[in-house]
């Protein structure tokens, strides 16, 4: 019997595979740093093959997540909004746990004025670190500037109860005076 837990355990053990990894892969992060490189050199068609090389050389799910936002990143700075946003559609694909590929797909979605969209990824981003301020601060931004003044309140006076630095703080608290008075005709 004893045997058999043994047996059972390693068993259990080896199907689990190898650890997850902490992060994006090696080969990923230098095909990056080579990317970045290529654009602050004003290389685009090199920085492009760079970052298409590590999504293609990503062979797990944070490598991938990791290549496609920093893609997508540059694919917005060069002006390729919908080319980014579909990169950070499959970015969240790949890591749905991660933060920061929501809130860009957010911020994007919100300049193509999909605000449901860009609501339904600001929110996500938000529930996924709900002690950190950043998404909060683009989802209370959006929310204001769709005219949703009450959800708009309700998020700065949910940012106002975070750690802020002090000059965020202030806007906030300007934020919800301003939206707390009534509004005109």
């Amino acid at each position: 019997m004893r045997g058999f837990a043994l047996a059972a355990l390693l068993a259990a053990c080896a199907s689990a595979g190898p650890p997850a990894p902490k992060g994006p892969s090696p080969v990923v992060r230098a095909d990056i740093a080579s990317a970045e490189v290529a654009e602050l050199a004003r290389h685009h068609d090199v920085a492009r093959a760079q970052y298409e090389r590590a999504i293609a050389e990503a062979t797990d799910p944070k490598s991938e997540g990791f290549a496609r936002r920093e893609y997508a990143n540059t694919l917005a700075s060069w002006g390729e909004v919908p080319a980014a946003i579909a990169q950070l559609e499959r970015a969240v694909l790949a890591t749905p746990a991660d933060p920061r590929p929501w809130q860009d797909l957010g911020v994007l979605r919100s300049t193509r004025d999909d605000v449901p969209g860009a609501r339904a990824a600001l929110e996500h981003a938000k529930a996924l670190v709900p002690d950190k301020y950043p998404p909060r601060v683009a989802l209370a931004a959006l929310l204001w500037h769709a005219g949703d003044r009450a959800g708009a309140l309700a998020e700065y006076r949910g940012l106002a109860a975070l750690e802020l630095p002090d000059r965020l703080r202030t806007k906030v608290q300007w934020a919800i005076e301003t939206l707390a008075k009534p509004s005109g005709p």
